[in-house]
């Protein structure tokens, strides 16, 4: 029997989110810090790619770079989240665009410069000292509203449940991660 791997926009997003909610709980990695960044960056990305791609995404998440060669890029997260925000590219009936805390906009530019400095590395070291929870939870909030809150993307069976899976998943190893203290 022959191996096939098959792939599509939002199968990767769930993939990333998955990824991600594996990496948080493994707190023994020592790349912990490293995968979570690529993985939430990479779900990030994927959600908000699928919520505003609808039919046609050359359209929307493309762009030509060269009318004479054809050659198309896609755009930076930053720019598709401005994309995310503009209620004219709604597509469905009770879509919704994305609205950002300005927390929310923070722990995103932190999490698009950790994933650049890991996905990119040039000839130097690089540490990082805390707790990445400070931008994967306004994160995780944004992913909730692109996947699940939004309403603009549309699932095969069994897809957003794994979606809400991986959700919980990573939102409990947060919590976990720094209780809240109770007064007794």
């Amino acid at each position: 029997m022959e191996d096939v791997y098959r792939s599509d926009q939002l199968e990767n997003a769930i993939d990333f989110l998955e990824q991600a909610a594996i990496y948080h709980k493994d707190y023994e990695f020592t790349h912990r810090f490293k995968w979570v960044c690529i993985s939430l960056h990479g779900a990030l990305y994927g959600f908000a790619v699928n919520s505003v791609s609808g039919t046609n995404p050359l359209e929307t998440i493309f762009k030509n770079t060269n009318k004479e060669t054809n050659k198309w890029y896609l755009l930076e997260l930053m720019n598709i989240l401005k994309l995310c925000k503009n209620p004219d590219l709604i597509q469905v009936v009770n879509g919704k665009a994305l609205e950002l805390t300005e927390h929310q906009e923070k722990a995103i530019v932190t999490l698009n410069e950790y994933r650049n400095n890991f996905s990119h590395f040039g000839a130097n070291g690089y540490s990082v000292i805390g707790s990445l929870d400070y931008v994967v939870s306004p994160v995780l909030e944004v992913i909730r509203f692109l996947g699940i809150e939004s309403n603009n993307i549309l699932y095969l069976p069994n897809q957003k449940q794994r979606v809400e899976q991986a959700l919980s998943s990573l939102e409990l190893s947060v919590k976990n991660e720094n209780p809240v203290e109770t007064e007794n």
